[in-house]
């Protein structure tokens, strides 16, 4: 099964301490953060701002959001993700999604990063939406982890009997054991300072993003998400929309192109992400 693409923060991301690592081959390793967020793909959206050439086949950049950095990794292995950081004008608004990385120079020290399976160019609506977004799950997380440090003996049943998701209470529980001190107040102010960034009078006061060009839609393209569209609008019976894993199946689209698509329709707000991996219009 297709793992989700988490929303984080960089800040949160970056101070993960925790890997689980892939015992076997095709199956995902995990990023666990403090909060719970059990990462093995994340869906970042914010301003490029560095690209380097490490070696002759390594390319790192770095994604600014309004809490810290994000840094990717593309190799060879990725090359279309590779191509588009070298050849893009920074700064620039970017949308990526991509799969955790781990670093550990020693037992005690972890460097997290990403490696981007695509890349996009975007405006600045989605990286509105993209901040607001993330914001409101990073607070389903905190109040995960607060009923979590209520309880005696915290388990995965007791936090989804309080509404939580499987795969989230799962990821907290996880947290509580692996990390010693949680400070939920620091991810609060954290969740604060990113949707103070979207408030009229702090950009008044000279916080300035750069401009994009929209990108050329093509015929083909635009029939595409018109079929998307449709298919939200067809299969979205109870009203939570529609899975990620159903859309690929009755759109006969690739994971890319389908990726591609969820992302373009996404920026121009025709559709939102309730639940992670659903879609549904707005």
């Amino acid at each position: 099964m297709r793992e989700p693409a988490w929303r984080v923060f960089a800040a949160e991301y970056n101070s993960s301490k925790y890997y689980i690592k892939a015992t076997e081959p095709k199956t995902p390793s995990y990023v666990i953060t403090p909060l719970g967020a059990k990462i093995s793909r994340l869906f970042i959206v914010g301003v490029l701002t560095e690209v380097r050439l490490i070696t002759d086949e390594i390319v790192k950049a770095r994604i600014a959001d309004q809490t810290g950095a994000f840094y990717l990794l593309a190799g060879k292995f990725n090359p279309d993700a590779r191509q588009l950081l070298e050849t893009v004008k920074v700064p620039q608004f970017v949308a990526v999604v991509g799969k955790v990385n781990v670093y550990n120079p020693r037992e005690d020290l972890m460097y997290v990063s990403v490696v981007p399976e695509r890349v996009k160019v975007v405006n600045e609506i989605l990286r509105d939406y993209w901040v607001f977004d993330t914001a409101r799950r990073l607070k389903i997380r905190i109040d995960a982890m607060n009923e979590a440090l209520k309880m005696d003996e915290p388990t995965v049943d007791k936090l989804v009997s309080l509404g939580f998701s499987k795969k989230l209470s799962e990821g907290v529980i996880l947290a509580l054991q692996k990390y010693q001190r949680i400070n939920v107040e620091r991810y609060m102010d954290m969740l604060k300072d990113a949707l103070k960034h979207l408030l009229p009078e702090y950009r008044a006061m000279g916080y300035e993003l750069p401009t994009v060009e929209e990108e050329e839609v093509t015929e083909e393209s635009a029939e595409q998400e018109d079929l998307v569209l449709q298919l939200i609008d067809e299969l979205d019976r109870d009203g939570k929309g529609v899975s990620y894993e159903e859309l690929l199946e009755k759109s006969g689209l690739d994971e890319e192109k389908l990726d591609e698509i969820l992302l373009s329709l996404q920026e121009k707000g025709e559709i939102y992400e309730p639940y992670l991996g659903k879609f549904k219009k707005i």
